[in-house]
């Protein structure tokens, strides 16, 4: 059994292990997602065909007759698993319809690589395609860049929206966000090596396991610390879909009062404790279009809505801190609807440049020494 063979082998039980990983997680969240859960079961479909693959190289020996054999059911294989991959990511982060376009360009990469693999198995005679593998693995590599830079730009137009509609912590979206990309470069950076080179595969396949291993945890953190907001991407799509620019309009005086004193009463029934709340919801709860709660943002608070509630919220957890001192910094972020204590400790590090602990003492400390002068 030479060491191939054994590396191979490593390589099957890791993508098993991985998936099951992967799957298992499922039962783990707090909340169900579908659209999480379609990219989790994509993911699972793209470690099952990457140990597919594996098999296949240990049962036939692809890679142990020569490497350019080896390369040519590496490139057969890969190419849709790390499509799967990537439309998992990309389904997290955009529209059906945008998604559909990404699944159409992938499909027509892959099938110009299936022709290429057809047309030189009927000019040479054999899986020894010469100058078609060239050509195979300059389709795979167009596939792989052109699916990271679809993923960057929609990272950053979500995160842009998000920004506006949302007011759930940023923070475990931006992190998935940054290190999934990472690792995919780091992937793509080493997968021509892998897939030509038997001598340097010894090197670059474990990095390229561990960067795998590094971005399957990931996607189960986010699973379990962030809600893709699936209604704004709807709402999106069908704004898109209809074309419609409104020209931007003036609240009257009459509007902008109501829209006030509704949000006034939403804050006095502790609406702002949904930590899940965002533009639509809120528009839907007062009866009010999420058009006219933008304006009313931006003309009359000059503000948006995330800065509005988190301004509502650092208040509510100043006040709760003051009348409840013994409450805890967790206690206090579930009641004021921060989505969890580390974001209640950016907003205050952000707002007041300190922790919420610092400045609850700074507030003790100040009332003992009122109380002192008094007497």
């Amino acid at each position: 059994m030479d060491s191939l063979f054994l590396f191979q082998f490593a390589c099957f039980i890791f993508m098993l292990v991985n998936a099951f990983i992967v799957a298992l997680s499922h039962l783990h969240v707090r909340w169900e997602n579908k659209r999480y859960e379609r990219s989790r079961w994509m993911i699972v479909a793209a470690l099952i065909g990457l140990a597919i693959q594996y098999v296949l190289q240990m049962t036939f020996g692809f890679r142990a007759m020569h490497d350019n054999l080896g390369a040519v059911i590496n490139i057969l294989l890969y190419t849709p698993c790390f499509s799967l991959i990537s439309i998992g990511i990309y389904n997290i982060e955009t529209t059906r319809a945008n998604l559909r376009k990404m699944i159409l360009m992938c499909s027509g990469i892959y099938a110009a690589i299936i022709v290429v693999f057809c047309v030189g198995i009927s000019l040479h005679h054999s899986l020894y395609i010469r100058e078609g593998l060239y050509l195979m693995l300059t389709l795979f590599c167009v596939s792989v860049f052109y699916c990271i830079y679809m993923i960057i730009q929609e990272m950053i137009r979500r995160k842009n929206m998000l920004e506006t509609m949302a007011a759930t912590d940023l923070l475990p979206y931006v992190r998935y966000s940054r290190a999934s990309v990472i690792i995919l470069w780091l992937a793509v950076l080493a997968m021509p090596v892998a897939i030509c080179s038997t001598t340097l595969l010894y090197i670059v396949g474990p990095a390229v396991l561990l960067a795998l291993l590094f971005f399957n945890l990931t996607f189960i953190a986010l699973g379990s610390s962030y809600i893709p907001t699936e209604e704004l991407l709807d709402k999106e799509e069908e704004n898109q879909r209809s074309g419609e620019k409104k020209p931007l309009q003036q609240l009257s005086e009459e509007r902008r009062d109501f829209i006030q004193n509704s949000l006034d009463q939403w804050c006095m029934d502790l609406g702002y404790k949904d930590c899940n709340v965002n533009m639509l919801t809120l528009s839907r709860t007062l009866c009010i279009s999420k058009n006219e709660l933008s304006l009313f943002f931006d003309q009359c608070l000059h503000s948006n809505f995330r800065i509005w509630l988190s301004e509502i919220r650092l208040n509510a957890a100043k006040k709760m801190m003051l009348e409840y001192p013994d409450y805890s910094n967790d206690i206090i972020s579930a009641e004021c609807g921060f989505s969890c204590r580390t974001h209640l400790y950016r907003i205050f590090k952000t707002k007041e440049g300190c922790s919420p602990t610092e400045w609850r003492d700074f507030q003790s400390t100040d009332v003992a020494q009122n109380d002192t002068n008094s007497a």
